[in-house]
C-alpha cells in the first residue's frame, strides 16, 4: 500500500472500524463457531474455563513464541552479532521481514493486557459463556495469524485482523460493563443477518 497522508488514514479507519466491528458480529454468529469449533473445545475443557485457556494460548504467544521470534529477528539483522548486554539497541538496524517480526512482537504485547482484562472482567459480571467463549476464541484465533500476516507484508489484512481482533476485546468490555447491552447486540447482529442475506 502505498503511503498514506493522516487525512487518508482517518478516513480509512472510519470505513473500516465499524466494518470490521460488524464482521467480528458476524463470525461470532456462525455456525463453523457455534457448531464445530466450540464443540471441540467443549469436549477437551469445561466451558467456563474457555475464556482463561484463550488467554493462555495468548500470554504463550505473546510472551514466549513471538518475543523469541522477536529476539531472534533482531539478532540476524546485527552485522557484527548480537550484544545482549543492550538487547533493545538491535531494534534500529533491523529491516524488512526481519523489523516486521519485531513490530508484530509489540503490537502483540500492546492488545493482551486488555484481552486478558476483558476476560476477567467478562467472567467476574457473569457475561452469558457464548459470548465469553465465542469472542475469546476467535480473539485468540485473530492474534495468532496477525503475525504471519504482519511478517508477510499483507499491510491490508493486517490491518483488519488488527482492528477485528481488538473489536472482539470491546465486545467483551460491552457486554461486561452495560447493562442490557445484549439487546443491543442482538440488534446489530440483526444488520449482519441482513447484510448477509443481501450478499447472497
Amino acid at each position: 500500500m502505498a503511503k498514506l497522508s493522516p487525512k487518508e488514514v482517518t478516513l480509512y479507519l472510519l470505513v473500516l472500524v465499524p466494518v470490521c466491528f460488524l464482521a467480528t458480529a458476524a463470525l461470532q454468529q456462525l455456525r463453523a463457531v457455534e457448531e464445530s469449533l466450540l464443540p471441540f473445545l467443549y469436549y477437551h475443557f469445561k466451558a467456563k474455563d474457555i475464556p482463561f485457556i484463550m488467554a493462555a494460548v495468548t500470554f504463550m504467544w505473546t510472551y514466549v513464541i513471538t518475543a523469541s521470534l522477536s529476539v531472534i529477528a533482531q539478532s540476524s539483522g546485527v552485522k557484527n552479532g548480537y550484544h545482549n548486554n543492550e538487547p533493545r539497541v538491535h531494534r534500529s538496524s533491523v529491516k524488512g521481514a526481519m523489523a516486521r517480526m519485531v513490530a508484530a512482537h509489540q503490537v502483540a504485547l500492546e492488545n493482551a493486557p486488555a484481552f486478558f482484562a476483558a476476560v476477567i472482567i467478562a467472567s467476574a459480571k457473569q457475561v452469558p459463556l457464548k459470548y465469553r467463549n465465542s469472542f475469546s476464541v476467535i480473539y485468540t484465533f485473530l492474534r495468532i495469524i496477525h503475525t504471519p500476516l504482519y511478517v508477510l507484508d499483507f499491510d491490508i489484512a493486517r490491518v483488519i485482523t488488527h482492528i477485528m481482533a481488538l473489536s472482539c476485546t470491546v465486545w467483551l468490555f460491552a457486554f461486561a460493563l452495560f447493562p442490557g447491552f445484549e439487546e443491543h447486540y442482538s440488534s446489530i447482529t440483526e444488520v449482519v443477518a441482513i447484510l448477509r442475506s443481501v450478499s447472497d
